[in-house]
């Protein structure tokens, strides 16, 4: 059974920047240097020196953690009744950046929301903020406005790189708007491609949550097939055996716990009881009672009825008899049925143990069984064996009460009493 994704963050998939990247980006924006403002004012965009020393003393106490100070300093700042739009989307920037260091979030967005408001923004300013609010909106779980957000960014974006295509995939996956997903997802893996990048494997999981999502097997598969072979991991070979069968491909579906086991994936006991299924379902019945052998040998499978019958299953079709012997005596002794008693008769009888088939069959009848005339003629055949020929007529005479087998335990009794008659003659003769 495939995993099913968290929409809250798909295995380790992308996230909005931690505290001190974040930190680190709008305070860049923040704090911009004396050439950078001169590069403004070449444009008509200018901030005046006792705007610029407000806020840089701003980030000053803000990066001190006197954030009471630093409101301060803006708030002496929004005070200036001549403030240029510039100057304002700076002192918003700043705003913004310290609520967020307070994890105050909702403010945070607000006030990058009112710096998109200001006229004549410089272009990276503009882009800085949308690609913030659209990481910031992500955090506060509106994924809708992300999108927006991350849309608007991209429509003016030059040669993006791959991330916030892989942020905006999960923005629609976390909507559940899959078929959206996929091509922002698939743009991030063909740039890093060309980029000649790494591919971070949360993308491909990400990918992977929208391929199950969406039913569609023979892409999940192709994005399984690289996570067992680039980031190999316990859950993706569970995942592709899962999805081979959700193909109808037992096959290969085996073939990948084949692996998987190989490589010590398969520590679990369902996992364990899986491959040893699928094995029996291919027959292979021997190494299928190897497997759980090994599992109750190592304490992965707990010692139930149902495990020691699968063993025995395993064995009696492989025909290992004495493996089969003892798995059902474990298995008898935990369960009233008198069916597993009756398999540990017919073993024993297949070894010619006709003491011991005797045992296990009076214990099948005792508990009870389905066919319990099997059981009368299983017995009046081990005493046959044994030369007890009265014990044997016994038996077949109860086993004669079923219609299913009256025609057998007739035969047999007739044929016991013609031996009774050969016998008797042959004693004659000798004496």
């Amino acid at each position: 059974m495939l995993v099913r994704c968290s929409k809250r963050a798909v295995s380790g998939g992308p996230r909005v920047l931690g505290r001190r990247g974040f930190a680190a980006v709008v305070g860049m924006l923040l704090l911009a240097n004396a050439s950078e403002v001169l590069a403004q004012e070449s444009r008509g965009i200018t901030m005046r020196e006792r705007v610029y020393e407000k806020l840089s003393r701003a980030q000053e106490a803000a990066d001190a953690k006197d954030f009471a100070k630093a409101f301060e300093f803006l708030q002496d700042v929004e005070k200036m009744r001549d403030l240029e739009p510039y100057e304002k989307a700076q002192l918003y920037t700043a705003y913004g950046f310290i609520y967020f260091t307070q994890e105050k979030y909702a403010q945070s967005i607000q006030a990058y929301e009112k710096v998109l408001q200001q006229e004549n923004l410089p272009p990276a300013l503009q882009a800085s903020t949308l690609y913030t609010l659209a990481q910031l909106q992500f955090h506060a779980e509106d994924y809708g406005k992300a999108i927006q957000y991350l849309e608007r960014w991209l429509s003016n974006a030059t040669n993006p790189g791959p991330e916030p295509y892989v942020l905006l995939g999960q923005a629609y996956y976390q909507l559940e708007r899959y078929r959206e997903a996929v091509a922002p997802v698939e743009r991030a893996l063909a740039i890093a491609r060309e980029r000649d990048q790494p591919i971070k494997e949360n993308w491909y999981l990400l990918l992977r949550a929208i391929y199950y999502e969406l039913e569609d097997y023979p892409k999940l598969l192709e994005v399984l097939e690289i996570l067992v072979t680039q980031f190999p991991r316990k859950q993706y070979w569970i995942d592709l055996g899962a999805t081979y069968s959700a193909m109808g491909d037992e096959k290969r579906q085996l073939a990948a716990y084949d692996v998987a086991y190989a490589h010590g994936y398969l520590d679990g006991a369902r996992e364990i009881v899986l491959y040893a299924q699928l094995l029996l379902q291919a027959n292979a019945p021997y190494r299928a009672g190897v497997v759980l052998q090994k599992g109750l040998a190592d304490g992965v499978l707990q010692k139930t009825v149902q495990n020691y019958k699968l063993l025995s299953q395993a064995s009696i079709l492989a025909r290992e008899d004495t493996q089969a012997i003892e798995a059902l005596t474990q298995a008898a002794k935990l369960s009233d049925d008198g069916e597993l008693d009756a398999r540990l008769a017919q073993s024993y009888a297949n070894l010619d143990d006709w003491e011991n088939a005797i045992k296990a069959a009076r214990s099948a009848l005792e508990k009870g069984v389905e066919d319990a005339h099997d059981m009368h003629v299983l017995i009046g055949m081990a005493h046959f064996e044994k030369e007890r020929y009265d014990e044997a007529k016994t038996a077949f005479r109860l086993a004669q009460k079923s219609p299913d087998a009256r025609g057998t335990a007739s035969k047999w009794i007739v044929y016991i009493e013609s031996e009774e008659r050969r016998l008797q003659e042959l004693r004659r003769s000798l004496n």
